[in-house]
């Protein structure tokens, strides 16, 4: 009787949280062309953070940017890696957290970022990746401040915000990843992209979260191949 109480409070007080956020949901500025965060800011230094279960799964399911692309309740959370890191825009410091989960399926990664100040507009992003047997990573779905954008094929939709309407901005992100680079780039994840590389498809999924957590900015550098994508950046008043 006692654990259905218990059960029904936390229920409770997960909803009224949820409910909270979305209701004073922020209004984000208005984006500054065409660009990716990662390309123009510039690493300082990072520490992983020691996060409860708990702490991550209210993070998360008070993430607009995450909750549409995966529920937390499909999260494996042994394998949940999160990431403080400072870096240097426009002359100053800021914060960004990195949360990288791998799902229950085994098949699909999902990395969170949150800036502390926004760059060119964006404050909140994540994005879906999916594992193949053949060891490939394939960008699935994006979020950008809370709205979703699905990636079927690599297409450059856009070269600027001119092209995209009032209230759009365009949008860049990688659909071709060198993953031989990410063993050069970022040298804590090496192992784990390199047994990736050789074709053990179960490593793959450590290497994105290592990469996207640990060292985001070389997806950029490692990038082959980049598409652009029109999105509603929520700038309507």
């Amino acid at each position: 009787m006692r654990k259905a109480i218990l059960g029904a409070i936390v229920a409770l007080l997960l909803v009224g949280a949820y409910a909270s956020y979305v209701i004073s949901y922020p209004k984000y500025p208005k984006v500054e062309g065409c660009v990716n965060p990662f390309a123009v800011v510039k690493p300082v230094s990072r520490v992983q953070e020691n996060w409860s279960k708990i702490n991550v799964f209210f993070k998360l399911a008070t993430s607009r940017d995450f909750w549409k692309l995966a529920k937390p309740w499909n999260v494996d959370y042994s394998h949940v890696t999160v990431v403080k890191h400072t870096l240097e825009y426009k002359g100053k410091n800021i914060t960004m957290l990195a949360i990288g989960a791998l799902l229950r399926d085994k098949k699909h990664v999902v990395v969170y970022y949150e800036f502390s100040e926004p760059v060119r507009g964006m404050v909140t992003a994540s994005k879906m990746f999916s594992i193949n047997n053949s060891s490939k990573l394939k960008l699935v779905a994006m979020m950008i401040n809370g709205r979703y954008k699905q990636v079927e094929d690599c297409t450059r939709e856009c070269e600027s915000d001119d092209e995209c309407g009032e209230f759009w901005s365009c949008s860049s992100y990688c659909c071709d990843t060198n993953i031989r680079c990410f063993i050069g780039c970022c040298g804590s994840c090496g192992l784990a992209c390199f047994s990736c590389l050789v074709g053990e498809a179960s490593s793959c999924s450590e290497c994105v979260l290592c990469v996207g957590t640990w060292c985001p900015t070389c997806g950029v550098l490692c990038c082959d191949k980049e598409g652009t994508v029109c999105l509603d950046w929520g700038n309507m008043p």
